[in-house]
C-alpha cells in the first residue's frame, strides 16, 4: 500500500478510529510540525502586537507607518525580483528600497509584522483546508468543450484588454527612427517607402537650399552696425540648429543616394513574384535592428506572460475537474491503456515551466552585465532557494503534509545550473571550453536518468524506498531534459535573436519564406508529436515524454518571437499574473475544492479565483520583504548567520513539538501556555535590545512633551498594556483556529454522519442548481436526456448542507480516489450487491445483472486500472472468519501490502440456519466474538479501513417462504443486529454502514424481502466513499502518486532515446543553434548573407555584456565626453 510522507507526521497512514467520537479533541491527531508552527507564529504575533501597542501608546508611530509602507515598497519599487527567477535585468544600478534587517526597533518590527502576517495567512489556509468549505465542487465531470471555451475566452479577453508594448510606450508610438531601432517589414510599408523616396529626396534638397539662403541672410545682417545683441544671440542659436539639421540632412541624402545606387540583386523567387504581379521590395538595403531588452527573443515580458497563461490554464483545468477525468477503453472499463490527452498536455505544460526555469537561471548567470564573480555568490543562491521554497516548506509544516515536490525539482535544477556555471566560471566565455563543460553535465543527466545506474551501483529500489523519493525521481524523470534544453537555448539566445533581426532586414519575400520554413518545420514536428505520442496511454506517453515533450515548447518560442511586433508586445494581464505563478501553483492545491457559493459553480469559481490571486499577490509581497531583510544581497556573512539562526530556532521548536506529541501532552491549554511564554520572552528580548535607541531618536516635540515626567510615561499603562493586548490577540486567534478545527473534527467531518442522509426526489433536468444548493446532488448518475424524455422523477441519496461536504461521487472521481487500492468484500449476497455497485461506478455497467445461483454464490474478482476489487462468498459468520484468516495468510505469503479496505457483513443467514436451539445461540455468540477479534486483527495487520455492513431492513411480507418469514423477519433480524453490537463487532470496525437507515424508505422496493434494486446499493457505496474521505484525512487523492502513473524505475530506463537527446545536445552546443539544427534551414533562401548560427556566433557575442564589459565602459565614457550619444552618433556610424 503506498504510504504518504508527512512532515512531522510520520507515515500518512489511515487512522481507523480517528473520528469515532464526537468529543474527540481536535488536537489529538495534529502533526508535530503544525504544533511547532503554531508556537512559532503565535509567539511572533504576540511580540508584534506588543511592540505595535507600545509604539501606539506613546504616540510615536514611526514603526507602524514603516510596516504599512513595506507592502507598497515591495510591490511598486524597482527591486529586481526577476533575479529570483533567474532572469537578467540591466537595471543593476537600482538598489532595493527594502533595507536588510538590523537590530533596531523599526527594522525588527517590520520583519516581525511580515512574518506574523505570513503566519496568519497560512493558518487561514489551514482552517479552510480542514473546514466545511473544503468540499469537492459539484460537477458532473470533465467537459472538454467547456475547458477549451474557458481557455480561449481568457486568452481573447486578456488580449483585447491588455495587449501593450513591452517598453510601456503608447501604441501609436513609432520606432521608425533614423538610428534603425525598428524597421517595419510588411509589404505595404516597403512599397510606400520605395515609391515616395524620390519625392522625399526632392523635398530635402529644397529644404537644404532654403536653409542655406536663410543662413546667408543672417550672416549679412550680423555684419550691419545697427544689429542688436539680441539679434546676435538669435543668430547663434539658429546657426547651431541649422548646422545640426544640415548634418542630419546630409546623412539622409547620402543614405538615399546609397539606396538608389543599389543594384537589383533579387533572386529567382523575387523576380518570379514580380512576374506574377506582386510588388515586393527587393535588395538587401535595410538596416539590421539593434537589439533591445523589450524586443529581444524570449524577453522578460514574454516569460511572465507564458507563466501567467499556464497559471490561468491550470486554474480552469482544476475548475473543470480535469483531475477527476478518467477515460474509458473500448471495453467500457477504465484502463491504464486509455488515452488521456489533457493529462498528457498537463505534463507538456510542466515541461514548459521547467524549460523557463533552465532558461531564466542560465540567462542570468551567462548574460549578467555585472562582475562575473558577483553573480555566483552564495547569498544569491540562498535568496533563490528561499524564493522557491519558503511558502512551500511553510505550508508543509503547517499542514503536516508534503504536497509540493515540484518546488524541490525547481530547486534542484537551479542548484545544478549554478554548479554548472560556477565551476570553471573562467571558461564560460571561451567558445568551446564552456560548451564542453555543459556537455559533461548532459552526460551526467544521461547516466542518472537514461541509464540504469542504480543497477550498476547495486542500489536497486533506492527510489522506491519512500513515497517522497519515489515521487521526486519519477516526476523529475518526466522532465529531466527540459531545464537543460532551456539552458542551451539561453546560451544560444543572442544567436537566435541576431538571426531573426538579419532576416527582418531582408526583403519581405525572403524574410517570409525563411521564417515559414523555420516555423513550418517545428510545426510539422509538433503535429507529429500530437498525432503520435500525445495520443498514447499514460504508461506509454510517460516513456516518450522526456524526449519529445519539449517540441511544442520550442514551437511556441519560435512563433511568439516570429516578428518584431510580437516580440515587443505582450498581454499585460497574463504577465501580471505570471509574477505570482509560484504562489498560485501552491495555493491552487487548497483552493480548487473550496465552495463558498453552493449551487453556483461558475460564480464560486470566480469568487475563489479572485481570492486566490489576491492571496498569491499578498504572499508574494510578504515573502519578498522577508527575503530581502533576512538575506540581503552581497552580504554573505549576514545571510549565513540569519539562515543558521532561523534553522536552529525551527529545529528546537520542532523537537519540542515532537516531545509534546510523544508524551500525548498536546492540547489547547498546553499549546497556548507555551506560546504565551515564548511570546513574552521574545517581546522582552526585543524591547530591551531596541527600545532605548528607538526612543532616543524620537521627534523632539514628543520628547519635550514628556521630558518632565518620563518615568511616568514609561511606567504604568505603556508597559503593562502591550503584553495584555498581545495576550488578548493570541487568545482570539487561538480560539478561532480551535473552533475551526473543532468544527471539522467533532461535527461536520465525522464519518458516522455519512449515514445521516435521505432520499431526495429530483428531476435531473429541472432545478439542478437549486437541488445542489440544498443537497449537493449535482453529480447524478443518470442521463439528463433520458429522464427529460420520459418525464420521470428519480431519487438520489443526498446529505443536508451542513454535513462537511458529503457529496455524490461520480464514477471518474471514484476511480481516481481508489487508484492503487485493493478492496476486499467478504460476506453474503447483500455484500455482493455492494461489490457490484462499486464495479458499476468503476466502469462495468453490466455488474449486478442476472448471474444464476451457481455464479452468485461464489468468489469473484475484477480490476479497473490499478484498482483491485475482490468478493469472497461468506454467508455465515463462521465463513467470514475463515475468509479473513485465508486472506491474511495469502497476503502474508505473497509479501504484499494487503488490502486497503475490507467491507464485511452478515447475520441474516446465521439467523436462518444457526439460531434454532439455545446451544446454537451460545455457539453463535462465541463465533461473533471471534469475528470481532479477527476484524481488529485485520485492521491492525494491514493498517486498513474495515467497514461493517449492518444488514438492511427485511421486507417480511415479501419473503418467499414460511420458514424465512418465521426465522428472518425484521423483528428477528433486529435482535441479531443488537447481538452483533453488544458483542463488539461494530466497535471493531473503522466505520459502520447503517443498512437499515438508507433502506428504511425503500422497503417496498425489496422484491424478495432481502435484496433491493441496484440504485439502493449505490447509495450504500456513496456512504462508504464519503466516510472513507474522512477516515483517510479528507480528499483521498490529494497526495497519491500511483505506481501505475509512475512505473518502476527499471521500466523508465531508455538509453537509446537518451543517446538521441545527447546527439541533439551536441548540435545545440557545438552548432550554436537554440532550435537544435532547425535554425540552419534559414540559409536555404538567403545566398548573399550568412544566416547559419555557427557563422553568427562572432557577431552575436562581440558585444557580450561580460566579455566586453571593460571595453564597453570605456566606450560609453568616451562617447559621453565628446557628445557622440543619441541620434548623431547613430547617423555617423551608418554613414561610416
Amino acid at each position: 500500500m503506498p504510504q504518504i510522507e508527512a512532515v512531522g507526521g510520520g507515515r500518512g497512514i489511515i487512522h481507523p478510529l480517528r473520528h469515532s467520537s464526537d468529543n474527540l479533541d481536535p488536537f489529538d491527531d495534529i502533526a508535530p510540525s503544525t504544533v511547532a508552527m503554531i508556537i512559532l507564529f503565535g509567539s511572533i504575533i504576540f511580540a508584534t502586537v506588543g511592540m505595535a501597542a507600545r509604539d501606539w501608546l506613546i504616540g510615536d508611530k514611526r514603526a507602524i507607518s514603516a510596516a504599512i509602507q513595506a507592502h507598497t515598497i515591495s510591490s511598486t519599487s524597482k527591486i529586481d525580483y526577476a533575479e529570483a527567477d533567474g532572469e537578467s535585468r540591466s537595471r543593476t544600478n537600482i538598489k532595493p528600497q527594502i533595507q536588510p534587517w538590523e537590530p533596531s526597533f523599526v527594522s525588527t518590527f517590520i520583519l516581525m509584522s511580515q512574518i506574523g502576517g505570513f503566519g496568519i495567512i497560512l493558518f487561514v489556509i489551514y482552517s479552510l483546508d480542514t473546514s466545511t468549505a473544503a468540499r469537492p465542487v459539484a460537477m458532473s465531470g470533465f467537459d472538454e468543450d467547456e475547458f477549451v471555451f474557458w481557455i480561449l475566452a481568457v486568452l481573447l479577453y486578456t488580449y483585447f484588454v491588455s495587449w501593450k508594448r513591452n517598453d510601456g510606450k503608447p501604441e501609436h508610438f513609432s520606432n521608425r527612427t533614423l538610428d534603425g531601432a525598428h524597421v517595419q517589414d510588411d509589404a505595404t510599408q516597403t512599397s510606400r517607402t520605395t515609391t515616395s523616396r524620390s519625392k522625399m529626396k526632392e523635398k530635402i534638397r529644397q529644404r537644404t537650399i532654403e536653409m542655406a539662403s536663410l543662413r546667408q541672410k543672417i550672416e549679412t545682417g550680423n555684419r550691419d552696425d545697427g544689429a542688436s545683441s539680441q539679434g546676435s544671440d538669435l543668430s547663434k542659436r539658429l546657426e547651431e540648429v541649422l548646422l545640426t539639421d544640415n548634418t542630419v540632412f546630409d546623412s539622409i541624402l547620402d543614405t538615399i543616394d546609397d539606396d538608389i545606387q543599389i543594384k537589383d540583386e533579387s533572386g529567382l523567387l523575387e523576380k518570379g513574384s514580380k512576374l506574377l504581379g506582386f510588388n515586393f521590395a527587393h535588395g538587401q538595403s535595410r538596416i539590421i535592428c539593434d537589439v533591445k531588452r523589450e524586443n529581444d527573443v524570449l524577453n522578460r515580458s514574454q516569460t511572465l506572460e507564458w507563466k501567467g497563461f499556464l497559471s490561468a490554464t491550470m486554474l480552469v483545468y482544476q475548475y473543470n475537474m480535469g483531475e477527476y477525468y478518467q477515460p474509458f477503453s473500448n471495453e467500457n472499463k477504465p484502463s491504464l491503456n486509455s488515452v488521456h490527452v489533457y493529462d498528457n498536455l498537463a505534463k507538456a505544460a510542466m515541461t514548459s515551466i521547467l524549460f523557463l526555469t533552465g532558461y531564466n537561471h542560465t540567462y542570468y548567470f551567462f548574460h549578467h552585465p555585472s562582475n562575473i564573480n558577483s553573480v555566483f555568490k552564495l547569498s544569491r543562491v540562498l535568496q533563490v532557494c528561499m524564493r522557491i521554497n519558503l511558502l512551500a516548506i511553510s505550508m508543509c509544516f503547517v499542514l503536516g503534509t508534503s504536497n509540493y515536490g515540484v518546488c524541490l525539482i525547481h530547486t534542484f535544477w537551479f542548484l545544478l545550473i549554478w554548479v554548472m556555471m560556477h565551476v570553471g566560471s573562467s571558461m564560460n566565455y571561451e567558445k568551446y571550453l564552456f560548451r564542453l563543460k555543459l556537455l559533461g553535465a548532459a552526460v551526467g543527466i544521461f547516466l542518472f536518468w537514461d541509464c540504469n545506474i542504480s543497477r550498476v551501483a547495486k542500489i536497486n529500489g533506492v527510489w522506491e524506498a519512500s513515497q517522497a523519493s519515489w515521487e521526486w525521481y519519477c516526476v523529475s524523470y518526466l522532465h529531466h531534459w527540459a531545464a537543460f534544453i532551456g539552458a542551451i537555448f539561453a546560451i544560444n539566445q543572442p544567436i537566435a535573436s541576431l538571426q531573426l533581426r538579419k532576416l527582418e532586414s531582408l526583403n519581405f519575400l525572403t524574410n517570409t519564406f525563411a521564417k515559414m520554413l523555420l516555423s513550418g518545420t517545428l510545426l510539422v514536428l509538433a503535429l507529429t508529436w500530437a498525432a503520435g505520442p500525445l495520443r498514447k496511454s499514460a504508461t506509454v506517453y510517460n516513456l516518450s515524454h522526456p524526449y519529445f515533450g519539449i517540441i511544442p515548447t520550442l514551437l511556441l518560442v519560435n512563433l511568439r518571437s516570429v516578428n518584431c511586433w510580437l516580440r515587443e508586445h505582450h498581454i499585460g494581464m497574463l504577465a501580471w499574473l505570471g509574477k505570482y505563478s509560484l504562489e498560485i501553483y501552491i495555493l491552487h492545491h487548497h483552493a480548487s475544492n473550496i465552495v463558498f457559493i453552493r449551487g453556483y459553480p461558475r460564480c464560486n469559481f470566480l469568487a475563489v479565483s479572485v481570492i486566490l490571486i489576491f492571496t498569491a499577490r499578498l504572499l508574494h509581497n510578504i515573502t519578498s520583504v522577508i527575503r530581502h531583510m533576512l538575506l540581503p544581497a552581497n552580504e554573505e556573512e549576514k545571510c549565513w548567520q540569519n539562515t543558521v539562526a532561523c534553522s536552529v530556532g525551527i529545529m528546537i521548536l520542532y523537537a519540542a513539538a515532537c516531545i509534546l506529541t510523544w508524551t500525548e501532552a498536546v492540547s489547547l491549554g498546553t499549546i497556548s501556555t507555551i506560546t504565551m511564554i515564548v511570546g513574552i520572552l521574545l517581546y522582552q528580548v526585543l524591547m530591551e535590545m531596541t527600545w532605548s535607541d528607538y526612543r532616543g531618536t524620537a521627534p523632539k516635540l514628543k520628547k519635550n512633551q514628556y521630558e518632565d515626567d518620563e518615568e511616568a510615561e514609561e511606567g504604568g499603562t505603556t508597559k503593562v498594556s502591550p503584553p495584555l493586548l498581545a495576550t488578548l490577540s493570541i487568545f482570539l486567534l487561538g480560539y478561532a483556529l480551535y473552533q475551526s478545527v473543532l468544527t471539522n473534527s467533532s461535527h461536520s467531518c465525522n464519518p458516522n454522519h455519512a449515514n445521516k442522509g435521505r432520499w431526495v426526489p429530483l428531476n435531473p433536468c429541472l432545478a439542478r442548481t437549486q437541488l445542489d444548493r440544498n443537497f449537493n446532488t449535482m453529480n447524478y448518475l443518470f442521463s439528463c436526456k433520458t429522464q427529460c424524455s420520459t418525464l420521470n422523477t428519480t431519487e438520489q441519496w443526498a446529505w443536508p448542507e451542513d454535513t462537511c461536504g458529503f457529496h455524490y461521487h461520480s464514477g471518474s472521481e471514484l476511480r481516481l480516489k481508489l487508484q492503487e487500492r485493493r478492496i476486499v468484500f467478504i460476506g453474503d449476497s447483500s455484500v455482493r450487491k455492494l461489490y457490484h455497485s462499486f464495479c458499476r461506478f468503476a466502469g462495468d455497467l453490466t455488474a449486478g445483472g442476472y448471474e444464476g445461483t451457481s455464479t452468485s454464490h461464489s468468489d469473484a474478482s475484477t480490476s479497473f486500472g490499478s484498482t483491485s476489487l475482490e468478493f469472497k462468498w461468506a454467508p455465515l459468520s463462521v465463513d467470514i472468519i475463515t475468509k479473513i484468516k485465508s486472506t491474511k495468510a495469502s497476503f502474508s505469503r505473497e509479501r504484499e501490502g494487503g488490502p486497503d479496505i475490507i467491507i464485511a457483513g452478515g447475520g441474516v443467514w446465521d439467523k436462518l440456519h444457526l439460531s434454532v436451539t439455545d446451544e446454537d445461540q451460545s455457539s453463535q455468540e462465541e463465533t461473533i466474538k471471534t469475528l470481532a477479534s479477527e476484524l481488529k486483527s485485520m485492521r491492525k495487520m494491514f493498517e486498513a479501513s474495515v467497514v461493517w455492513f449492518v444488514p438492511p431492513i427485511i421486507n417480511t411480507v415479501a419473503l418467499n417462504s414460511d420458514e424465512k418469514r418465521s426465522q428472518i423477519s425484521e423483528g428477528n433480524i433486529e435482535e441479531m443486529r443488537r447481538m452483533y453490537h453488544e458483542l463488539g463487532v461494530p466497535q471493531s470496525a473503522s466505520f459502520i454502514l447503517d443498512g437499515p437507515h438508507f433502506t428504511q424508505d425503500r422497503v417496498s422496493d425489496s422484491f424478495d424481502g432481502v435484496h433491493y434494486p441496484n440504485h439502493v446499493y449505490d447509495a450504500g457505496s456513496q456512504i462508504v466513499l464519503n466516510a472513507l474521505d474522512q477516515l483517510w484525512g479528507g480528499d483521498m487523492n490529494k497526495s497519491i502518486i500511483t505506481r501505475s502513473y509512475l512505473p518502476a524505475t527499471s521500466s523508465l530506463i531508455n538509453p537509446y532515446l537518451g543517446m538521441m537527446m545527447l546527439c541533439f545536445v551536441l548540435i545545440g552546443l557545438f552548432y550554436f543553434d537554440g532550435y537544435f539544427g532547425v535554425g540552419y534551414l534559414a540559409q536555404f533562401f538567403v545566398k548573399k548573407m550568412s544566416l547559419s548560427p555557427s557563422e553568427l556566433y562572432k557577431d552575436a557575442f562581440d558585444h557580450h555584456p561580460v566579455s566586453t564589459a571593460q571595453d564597453q565602459t570605456s566606450k560609453v565614457e568616451y562617447n559621453e565626453s565628446v557628445g557622440l550619444t543619441g541620434r548623431s552618433s547613430s547617423s555617423l556610424s551608418r554613414r561610416r
